[in-house]
């Protein structure tokens, strides 16, 4: 007997075959977000009015900013004044060009 494959598994499959086209530079935008997002909520609530959006800031991210977010995203969270936040200090944008 042949077995069909499970909607939701198809559909999960599917969903992250979508997510691992992105490029470079948007996937390495989002694991900013998420390091960032992960850092900023341990302030208990949102710090920004963008905070709650999914990944709107990546959406159109210069793929010379590629370098700059994988730099950001490793960057450790720390209490600045008693606010929890990632420092970009040391992760250099590239000349001409807007990254955050």
């Amino acid at each position: 007997m042949l077995r069909r494959p499970a909607p939701i598994g198809f559909a999960l499959a599917f969903l992250m075959g979508a997510l691992s086209c992105a490029p470079p530079e948007v996937r390495a935008c989002e694991d900013f977000v998420d390091a960032l997002r992960a850092c900023t909520d341990r302030n208990g609530e949102a710090s920004g009015p963008g905070e709650d959006d999914d990944y709107a800031v990546c959406e159109a991210v210069d793929p010379a900013c590629e370098s700059f977010f994988e730099c950001a995203a490793a960057k450790p969270c720390a209490d600045d004044l008693g606010f929890y936040t990632i420092s970009t200090e040391g992760c250099e944008p590239p000349e001409g060009v807007r990254c955050l």
